[in-house]
């Protein structure tokens, strides 16, 4: 097996069905036995090392979710961004800067109870004092299967300590042969003892004999994004995905590390589940006292190999140098926006936010491109009737996508579309709401930085730390983290259900977590530009005291929206909002230039390759192609597919990149120089000259032309390379 061996995993929602439809998709045409995938591709190579996507890709721009400007000039380079999975790594960085690490693969032993060492005699004569000696022959009774029925133990007035004494007496008597359990009745609480029955699904509980309740395991996975992984367990294990917890998700088209926890889950149970999935690992397991929260989380490192790289590398060395000291906008990559230019997650995240349910239906009905046959047959049924039976009829019985889900509510709840949108996950409802908040955000930083420049302006945002660092879990410092919390679970239920017009009107710690800059401030020098946060839209935030404060009320009434209507009638439905960077520099950053031969070579070990000991081939100088191989460190929530466009001045988004990558391609094998040159810097105008530095970073003076508006491409990076210069 190749080291991209891992085949891919289950589709999220029914995304996809891996290389062969079920017969029910082959209904049209389709004679001769030959299977297609969901884009009416050719099936994937078996013999290649890692399988083609099926997943149709993303035809979202840069500009149209508002990712425009630049904080440094420079040429840029071309360069391939995820031509492979494993071209991209992310380990998690917990809160004390411990990298998550896959370094062992071994379940460890189960602890052994420690029985009651009390003689038999003493046992007795305590359970005879505790619950009579007519209940303990009873029990015997039972034991030697001389009784069938159940024996039950009024304990109400025992203490817990009492309880446990009964239930460790019992099983220190009687081993295997009895059962027991405490259970609740009328206000009174019981134990019943029963006989061992293997049939019977009570008898396999065991007591937690682990140092903590709670289980922690690093997970490691390749091509599979965090939900999709948790969701395979789950089934797997036959609990609830909500069972799992974990600090950040980390993204599909990637080799990722990060930890997960449970609670009392027996290790040898998860590994053995895991076993039967194949592209993910556990290891490195441990036992915690508390749960894992979202948001726990104090950044990812990332590992990337991008390919195709024709540039000298004196421009390359200069464009890493600028990023290393100037760093990149922390814009929202496009995978906060879906991947339909079409129907951008935000669209129908604003139709929810304004109350419109009918048409946030109709958009996530939609028809779209890139959609499988029966897909694109049931969105044009619903588009052309308007009836929710006929078009659902259209879908397959196992189809689990949203759109099943919203249509069959609708079939037996005829034009009851706020019902529809409420029969979806709570978590899928916010991340449309958030998508929209994410834009709101794009659209500020963007117009901030290209009419107001690179400088610090009174009535900035920062952070104060004394407030900041005192804020609890359910007020986020950054987005993301916000933003996930949020979406935590549909089974953890809020603390407070009060309705949003009822809630207290005390001052918001969230709005003093910053304060805004003044001139005496900037003249201090004690901040600069990398201080600098613009909020996210929400009903509970501080705007900044300027210019560009005024901008979020105005971006939002052209959609029908204001501040106040993200607070919502149930508060786990609003939307606070959250603070973000607008610029961030790279961590421990470091970069190498390598030759390889074959597009397919493997450029970066993952943590599972080192553990089995493999080892990267020596490169050849002379080989025909060239990647970069970048290392570095970012706070939670920050995209490294826009610190990537920082870097190269190039589109990142995943059809430009395949579309280059396939020019690049065919002109190597016709031995020609590519056609495609570097693009040239889009960089606004403003950028090219630099008037003024903060901290060594560009700052520019002059407004620079708009570009339009919509989407953008990103994912999370990992891991660490051999020594990168």
């Amino acid at each position: 097996m190749g080291r991209d061996s891992f085949r891919r995993g289950g589709g999220h929602r029914g995304s996809s069905r891996g290389r062969h439809e079920p017969a029910w998709s082959q209904k049209r045409g389709g004679g001769g036995g030959r299977t297609w995938n969901r884009n009416n591709t050719k099936p994937a190579n078996r013999n290649h090392k890692e399988p083609r996507e099926s997943v149709a890709l993303s035809d979202l721009k840069e500009e149209q979710v508002f990712i425009t400007e630049y904080v440094s000039a420079g040429k840029g380079f071309h360069g391939i961004l995820k031509s492979r999975f494993s071209d991209f790594h992310v380990n998690e960085i917990d809160l004390d800067g411990n990298e998550a690490i896959l370094t062992d693969l071994n379940i460890p032993a189960a602890p052994r109870e420690e029985m009651d060492d009390k003689p038999n005699a003493e046992l007795e004569e305590m359970l005879s004092q505790l619950i009579t000696a007519d209940k303990l022959d009873q029990i015997r009774q039972v034991a030697s299967k001389k009784r069938t029925s159940a024996v039950e133990i009024d304990v109400t007035e025992l203490t817990k300590e009492d309880r446990g004494k009964i239930h460790n007496g019992t099983k220190s008597l009687f081993g295997r042969a009895v059962v027991g359990s405490t259970v609740t009745r009328d206000d009174k609480k019981y134990i019943t003892i029963t006989a061992y029955s293997s049939s019977n699904v009570t008898d396999r509980r065991k007591k937690w004999l682990w140092p903590h309740p709670f289980t922690y395991f690093l997970l490691y996975k390749e091509n599979v994004d965090t939900i999709q992984a948790v969701g395979q367990m789950s089934e797997q294990l036959k609990c609830s995905t909500s069972s799992f917890t974990y600090a950040g998700t980390k993204d599909r088209r990637a080799k990722t590390t990060q930890w997960i926890s449970i609670r009392q889950f027996e290790p040898s149970k998860i590994a053995s589940a895991v076993k039967r999935l194949q592209n993910i690992k556990i290891g490195n397991i441990c036992f915690k006292p508390t749960t894992l929260r979202l948001g726990q989380l104090g950044g990812n490192r990332f590992r990337i190999a991008l390919r195709q790289i024709v540039e000298e590398e004196s421009v390359i060395k200069s464009s890493m140098e600028a990023f290393r000291d100037k760093g990149f906008i922390n814009y929202f990559g496009l995978q906060r926006f879906g991947n339909r230019s079409s129907v951008p997650t935000y669209k129908i995240g604003i139709e929810m936010l304004k109350g419109s349910w009918k048409e946030a239906c109709d958009l996530i009905l939609k028809p779209r491109e890139g959609d499988p046959w029966f897909i694109t047959k049931m969105r044009e049924t619903w588009e052309q009737t308007r009836c929710a039976e006929t078009a659902l009829a259209k879908l397959s019985p196992r189809n689990k996508g949203i759109e099943k889900q919203i249509l069959s509510w609708l079939a037996t709840h005829s034009n009851d579309y706020k019902g529809a949108i409420q029969q979806l996950a709570r978590n899928l409802r916010m991340l449309y709401c958030h998508s929209y908040q994410s834009l709101i955000w794009n659209r500020v930083v963007s117009r901030r930085l290209r009419e107001l420049g690179y400088r610090l302006i009174p009535g900035d945002l920062v952070y104060v730390p004394e407030v900041a660092s005192d804020i609890t879990e359910e007020i986020a410092v950054d987005a993301d983290s916000a933003i996930e919390q949020a979406i935590e679970s549909d089974a953890k239920k809020d603390v407070d259900e009060t309705p949003a017009d009822e809630q207290s009107t005390e001052p918001s710690r969230f709005k003093a977590m910053v304060k805004p800059l003044t001139e005496e401030d900037i003249e201090s020098g004690q901040y600069s530009i990398f201080d600098v946060v613009l909020p996210l839209p929400g009903h509970d935030i501080t705007y900044p005291a300027n210019e560009s404060g005024k901008w979020y009320e105005e971006l939002m009434a052209e959609d029908g929206l204001s501040s106040d209507m993200l607070r919502r009638k149930e508060k786990k439905e609003s939307l606070p909002g959250a603070y973000r960077k607008v610029i961030v520099r790279p961590e421990k950053l470091e970069w190498k230039l390598v030759s390889y031969e074959k597009p397919t070579d493997t450029l970066i070990l993952s943590d599972l390759e080192k553990l089995k000991g493999e080892k990267m081939p020596e490169p050849k100088d002379e080989a025909p192609h060239k990647a970069l191989l970048l290392d570095f460190c970012f706070p939670a929530s920050a995209y490294a597919t826009m610190a990537l466009r920082e870097i190269m001045k190039i589109d990142t988004s995943a059809l430009h990149q395949r579309t280059v990558e396939k020019e690049r391609l065919d002109a190597a094998e016709n031995k020609a120089k590519p056609t495609a040159e570097p693009v040239e810097n889009k960089t606004p105008a403003a950028n090219s000259e630099i008037h003024d530095k903060v901290d060594g970073v560009a700052i520019d003076s002059e407004p620079a032309e708009p570009i339009a508006e919509e989407d953008a491409n990103s994912e999370e990076p990992a891991e660490k390379k051999p020594k990168l210069d």
